[in-house]
């Protein structure tokens, strides 16, 4: 992979998952009281990074950042099996570096794990919907970072509210949310799940694209 790929997507994932761990820390300590308003700034500041970071990374390197993006694109034969895995691996590694880098800005140990519980059928079914609605998203308008800059933040605040799970739709950021004690952590005995979860919601949003979206191609 060439170098401005993985730094993109490296640097790229690394400042979602520091965005969504540390705005976990600071709603907390702003708004301890109200979960409504820790949901609502988590939420408008992942979608506000998103749109950041995809119009930064579209010509490096795609703005994948999450591996159920790749998986979407490598379903369509769009990027090599390879490559595919290289991007994984990078995204992982930035999610999780990320993590770090939101545990050092708020004095949490960098070697912190999640606590937070996050299992039932209700909690998988949302990532399903909620990765689904985001691959679908990018696989329309995967032409255009303009587009795509707009639509996936959208998606995402919205999926915030109306999924039971607050949409992660990330394996990579779910994995680095294992790192931390923000209230934005998962614990490493729920990501397995989440994961499968958005797995399945990569191959949904792809034969929702197939289906209606490119019906006409």
């Amino acid at each position: 992979m060439k170098p401005q790929k993985f730094a993109s997507e490296f640097v790229g994932t690394a400042l979602l998952a520091a965005t969504i761990i540390g705005t976990g820390f600071m709603a907390k300590n702003l708004a301890p009281d109200s979960p409504l308003m820790q949901l609502f700034v988590n939420g408008a500041a992942a979608a506000a990074m998103l749109s950041v970071i995809i119009r930064l990374g579209a010509e490096a390197s795609g703005s994948h950042f999450n591996p159920a993006v790749t998986i979407g694109f490598l379903i369509r034969r769009a990027i090599k099996p390879l490559d595919a895995l290289n991007y994984i691996a990078t995204q992982i590694f930035g999610a999780i570096f990320g993590a770090f880098l939101a545990n050092a800005m708020f004095s949490d140990p960098n070697l912190a794990t999640s606590t937070v519980d996050r299992l039932g059928s209700k909690l998988f079914l949302s990532e399903i919907i909620a990765t689904a609605g985001l691959v679908w998203v990018v696989m329309a308008f995967g032409d255009s970072a303009k587009t795509v800059a707009k639509l996936v933040p959208l998606w995402i605040f919205a999926a915030y509210f109306f999924t039971a799970s607050s949409t992660f739709a990330n394996p990579a950021v779910t994995i680095g949310r294992v790192f931390t004690t923000s209230p934005a952590g998962i614990s490493a005995n729920s990501i397995l799940a989440f994961i499968a979860a958005q797995i399945i919601g990569a191959g949904v949003g792809v034969l929702l694209f197939k289906v209606i979206s490119n019906s006409k191609k």
